[in-house]
């Protein structure tokens, strides 16, 4: 059996942790620089705000109905994250983060009648250690319990459990929308043929399936109907690209301004692939000005260059980054936003030297043991006092490019100086 434990509204919840008086009343969370709304409280979903929908275009909306609106404070969320994931690790030998605020677990030697216990116990002690509320759903593969947990959601418990041979529970009142796996697409083309319901897509003939739905869609009709088709991930596959890009809090015009903004982003992207053992043999910036914008000059390029080695050396990043930067930089436009992605990821110990390196240096040598201590003493540093504690020169002082924050709440559990103070009331 499997469990998937989801974080209810997380990033409003996070906030609402050291913010009690929000409790009830609806609260937004926005995505990097101000743009669209990524989290939700439910008294906002009631307002009919979509999420992703523009932060501008519901504007009044948010000020008719007295919304709390926050600024991302992803370093509180990764932390609040960790807190939760710590607790679930705890209740099964093995544990698949799926995202910052999902995981499943899996779970063995349980009777049908004690896994609802067993949920509702983990949701309580979630609660209690970390303040977090969540959504447990429980079933015999994935995929069921996925729709488990969107009918825990609804349920005054907050925890709900499809039975291994029993059918799907009201499947003929749920959308296939909300299947997991069928996507937008597969929507439509179900749509089309007249399945809008689970029980419709579980009765479809598997053949068709196939032909019509591809492979995957094949397995989520499997999986509904109780046969595991998809793989518990305890440790998942290493990813194929990182990319680390924002919008620029105001129009750029200089290249020292995009400079020190690609050396940021590398910088993250280049902490990122530390964090996952990996190197990079490629690099890759792109500019674009605002496509939004009808009034001004448009402006997009790109270019990717191959490193000589892979590496996952921060300032060797930083320098191929910057050159590609003076091939794409164009006076006379307002850029809007840069993006840097790291490709052709290996793991670091599979790493094959360079036969022209110049210096002739191997990976092994006393020179990359050298780079590889640096790197490890400022990730420690960072990790320990904050993103940014130790920093690249080439990334700025003044940092003009920055997306807005302007509703961030203090980083309550990373920063010491922004640690949240208990008053005494009277």
């Amino acid at each position: 059996m499997y469990a998937v434990i989801d974080c209810n509204n997380f990033f409003v919840s996070c906030e609402r942790l050291f913010r009690p008086d929000l409790e009830m009343k609806p609260v937004a969370v926005l995505s990097n620089n101000d743009g669209c709304i990524v989290s939700r409280s439910n008294e906002v979903k009631a307002l009919g705000i979509p999420m992703g929908g523009p932060a501008f275009k519901y504007a009044d909306i948010l000020k008719e109905h007295k919304v709390t609106v926050f600024s991302s404070n992803f370093s509180l969320y990764a932390d609040i994250s960790h807190r939760v994931m710590s607790v679930i690790s705890r209740y099964a030998p093995e544990m698949e983060m799926y995202s910052i605020d999902e995981a499943f677990i899996q779970i063995d030697n349980l009777n049908d009648q004690y896994l609802l216990e067993y949920g509702e116990n983990i949701k309580a002690v979630i609660l209690r250690e970390v303040g977090i509320p969540v959504s447990i759903g429980v079933s015999s593969t994935k995929t069921r319990a996925k729709l488990a947990n969107e009918l825990a959601k609804t349920s005054d418990l907050g925890v709900a459990v499809i039975p291994q041979n029993s059918v799907i529970t009201h499947a003929e009142k749920i959308s296939v929308s909300d299947v997991w796996g069928i996507g937008r697409a597969l929507t439509q083309i179900l749509s089309e043929h007249g399945i809008v319901t689970v029980n419709q897509l579980i009765a479809c003939d598997e053949v068709w399936v196939r032909k019509n739905l591809t492979l995957s869609g094949l397995k989520v009709v499997q999986e509904l109907k109780g046969i595991s088709c998809i793989p518990f991930e305890e440790f998942r596959t290493a990813k194929q690209s990182i990319i680390s890009s924002k919008s620029f809090g105001i129009p750029v015009t200089t290249i020292t301004q995009i400079k020190e903004a690609v050396a940021s982003y590398t910088t993250r992207a280049a902490e990122k692939l530390r964090a996952e053992h990996e190197c990079a043999s490629h690099i890759g910036v792109s500019l674009t000005t605002n496509i939004h914008s009808k009034n001004t000059r448009q402006y997009y390029n790109s270019s990717t260059h191959r490193l000589l080695e892979p590496t996952n050396y921060t300032p060797e990043l930083i320098s191929e980054a910057l050159k590609i930067v003076d091939k794409l930089f164009r006076t006379g436009y307002l850029y809007k936003k840069a993006v840097v992605s790291l490709v052709g990821l290996d793991s670091e110990k599979a790493v094959q030297q360079g036969l022209f390196r110049s210096n002739g240096l191997s990976r092994n040598s006393s020179t990359h043991t050298k780079q590889r201590s640096l790197m490890n003493v400022i990730d420690h540093v960072n990790c320990e006092y904050g993103s940014g504690t130790v920093a690249y020169l080439a990334e700025g002082i003044s940092k003009q490019w920055k997306g807005r924050r302007e509703r961030s709440s203090p980083r309550y559990t990373t920063r010491w100086e922004e640690l949240a103070v208990a008053t005494a009331s009277r």
